[in-house]
């Protein structure tokens, strides 16, 4: 049977073909991995299955980088075991308090955390349930079952590794650079409709704009694992967003004037409109090497006429416009980032001699959701460890197992309590299958070695499971769910009854799971983005909070570097935001864009007026009066979206600033930003956050 005729019947059977040849390798490979560890003597061979499975990915750089991830997490979560088993000294009440702390801490960790290392946070605390909870004797029994959970893991990872090291493709590098300078050319071409001279600047669609740079925030994710030259490709491109989000909010201001602005004299401008548009040309062309050249000089091209432009405006007494100012920023950090991308494109993994390396940008961390994922799990599981100490039943110790599982691992899903409904079904096929091996074909086997061998079917209709369109939602607990269940030990012990209790025991965990989420915290996408965009409205009141806290005669701690570390996160949340509004089709995404120029404007706002207090010499009754009422406004700013809302509170807020705005010892740039506050920024957040529950 030819290749084309054997993925035809593949399709008419429902499966996916891609997924098939990884599907079947990795079943394979976690075959290998039973057999290798079993005949090594290992206790528990078909943990180094699971491994198998739990590592295998389908590109080679994020194989190499789950499975260090794994190892490295399973060491923690052994040690941190060891240490509390020998603490307990078998009291079960001390292994259930300190089993409870520490899911609660892996999980607040793993929320906070990007990658791969998430998952290494979250496997420390299952891994330390597995040796606390599935081991039995006495306490000096610890260190061989912590070594044989140790060893089990490696044998898995370095099996999944080298066998499919050599059929897993790289990643496609081009296909993310492509997509980032797509989204870049869309950026430029809006910056060129101001440059223009004696142009009124024309409407830029802003939300398509966002929604493509926040669906390259989303690929940025992962795209770093396994490769320090994808990680230094990652850095520059998060630079990029965020230059590009600078100039996004630059060219929203001046779509806000309403009115034609002269960025720059008519020569200069024209030249630097030319220059824009060879850019974006070439930055839409596919990212070959062949072309790299071309796209590095019309770059030089574009800086160059920037600082022409720049050059000219200086020359004729005018301060530089914040638009060219951005657009300069985002063509130096291009500039910057197109060695990265060239030699992440070439395959070259040694970094050029005087290439720069790039300083990591501070990035949005989930601190409520971690909060509430530690308390869900931390307290759940603190619940059913005051069960199995009451009542001293292992199998309530088995359903933790799985339940710790559920609550770590799907915590950081889009919407944990949807997924359980799929993890539970692939945990009842794995269930089905496991008995089916125990009491059909088990019983038939002669030796240990046998029962091993008759494993091989099951392991490939595990893979059949993974690419079948009907079951690939939740095929990976079908893997892990059976072979938990299939501990190889001869002769085989237990009837039948004592198999079906211990696969109840298995599959109550996704089960209690679907309960937990559903009660404790329930979370999903729509209440991922409320949880974001609240935060994203808090910081204004927490700046104000911040600088009444200060006082008058200190200074800003941290000046201009805070600020730049407030702008780096609000945009990093902004596309996050946007991301979350565009999967849900929140019917107030359209505001989004609105919502960054507002938080923009208030945050620079808020921080030029505490530098005029600082330097302002209060020698006048004006200055103070002026500076009483800067007082007020913050005071009222800092107790603006309070919980106990009063309903003429955003009527007192925008009296404030707008009798701030009035005062003559203000200075004119900083009393129109007040006013701005008052007439634009305070109504268009008290909006979104009308909406918000």
């Amino acid at each position: 049977m030819s290749a084309s005729t054997a993925t035809t019947w593949a399709r008419a059977l429902g499966f996916h073909t891609p997924v098939l040849a990884f599907a079947l390798r990795t079943a394979l490979a976690a075959f290998a991995a039973l057999l290798l560890a079993y005949a090594l003597g290992l206790e528990h061979p078909h943990w180094a299955a699971m491994s198998a499975w739990a590592c295998s990915q389908p590109m080679r750089e994020h194989l190499l980088s789950r499975g260090i991830y794994r190892f490295a997490g399973s060491v923690v979560g052994v040690a941190f075991a060891v240490g509390l088993v020998l603490l307990a000294q078998e009291s079960i009440w001390v292994l259930a308090l300190g089993l409870a702390a520490w899911s609660a801490l892996c999980a607040f960790l793993g929320n906070l955390q990007r990658g791969y290392m998430a998952y290494g946070c979250m496997l420390a605390g299952y891994s330390a349930a597995m040796v606390i909870l599935l081991h039995v004797g006495p306490v000096a029994a610890i260190w061989p079952f912590a070594w044989d959970r140790l060893l089990t893991v490696v044998t898995g990872v370095l099996t999944a590794v080298c066998i499919s090291w050599c059929f897993a493709p790289r990643r496609r590098t081009a296909v993310l650079i492509a997509q980032s300078r797509h989204a870049l050319a869309g950026v430029l071409q809006a910056a060129i409709a101001p440059l223009r001279p004696h142009a009124a600047p024309a409407p830029a669609p802003m939300a398509a704009l966002l929604s493509r740079l926040a669906e390259v925030e989303e690929l940025l994710e992962l795209y770093p694992e396994g490769s320090r030259t994808a990680r230094h490709t990652s850095r520059a491109m998060h630079w990029q967003q965020h230059s590009a989000l600078d100039l996004v909010y630059h060219l929203g201001l001046l779509q806000r004037v309403e009115m034609a602005v002269d960025l720059a004299p008519e020569g200069p401008a024209e030249q630097l409109v030319q220059a824009l548009e060879s850019l974006v040309q070439a930055l839409q062309a596919a990212p070959e090497s062949q072309q790299a050249q071309a796209l590095r000089q019309c770059l030089q091209q574009a800086i160059a006429a920037c600082e022409a432009a720049v050059a000219a405006v200086q020359a004729a007494g005018q301060a530089v416009p914040e638009v060219l100012h951005a657009l300069y920023l985002l063509l130096q950090a291009m500039h910057s980032g197109w060695e990265a991308e060239q030699r992440d494109l070439q395959g070259r993994h040694r970094p050029v001699a005087h290439e720069r390396r790039m300083a990591p940008l501070p990035l949005h961390r989930d601190w409520v959701g971690a909060r509430q994922a530690a308390v869900r799990a931390g307290g759940t599981l603190l619940l059913l460890g005051m069960v199995w100490a009451l009542t001293e039943w292992r199998l309530v110790a088995f359903g933790m197992l799985g339940l710790s599982v559920m609550l770590l691992v799907f915590s950081g899903f889009e919407s944990p309590h949807r997924t359980m409904a799929f993890v539970l079904r692939g945990q009842l096929i794995g269930a089905a299958l496991a008995l089916l091996c125990q009491t059909l074909v088990w019983p038939w086997a002669q030796s240990g070695w046998q029962m091993v061998w008759m494993l091989l079917p099951f392991a490939l209709l595990g893979g059949l499971v993974f690419a079948h369109q009907r079951t690939a939602a939740g095929a990976m607990d079908t893997n892990m769910a059976m072979f938990i269940l299939l501990a190889p030990v001869f002769p085989q012990t237990g009837g039948w009854t004592q198999h079906l209790s211990m696969a109840l025991a298995v599959v109550s965990g996704p089960a209690l799971a679907w309960l937990v989420y559903r009660g404790v915290y329930p979370t999903n996408a729509q209440r991922r983005l409320h949880t974001l965009a609240r935060m994203m409205l808090a910081e204004v009141p927490a700046l104000a909070r911040r600088l009444l806290e200060e006082g008058r005669p200190a200074l800003w701690p941290g000046g201009s570097a805070a600020a730049a570390l407030w702008q780096a996160q609000l945009h990093h949340r902004l596309l996050r935001l946007v991301r979350w509004a565009d999967k849900t089709q929140w019917p107030a995404r359209g505001q989004l864009h609105d919502l960054g120029l507002s938080l923009r404007a208030m945050q620079t706002a808020l921080l030029q007026l505490q530098q005029w207090r600082r330097d302002t010499i209060l020698a006048t009754s004006a200055l103070r009066r002026t500076e009483r009422l800067a007082v007020l406004a913050l005071q009222r700013t800092a107790a603006w979206g309070g919980v106990a809302r009063a309903p003429r509170q955003q009527v007192r807020l925008q009296a404030a600033w707008r009798a701030l705005s009035a005062q003559p010892g203000l200075p004119p740039e900083l009393a129109a930003q007040a006013l701005q506050v008052a007439q634009r920024d305070i109504p268009a957040l008290e909006a979104l956050r009308q909406q918000l529950p």
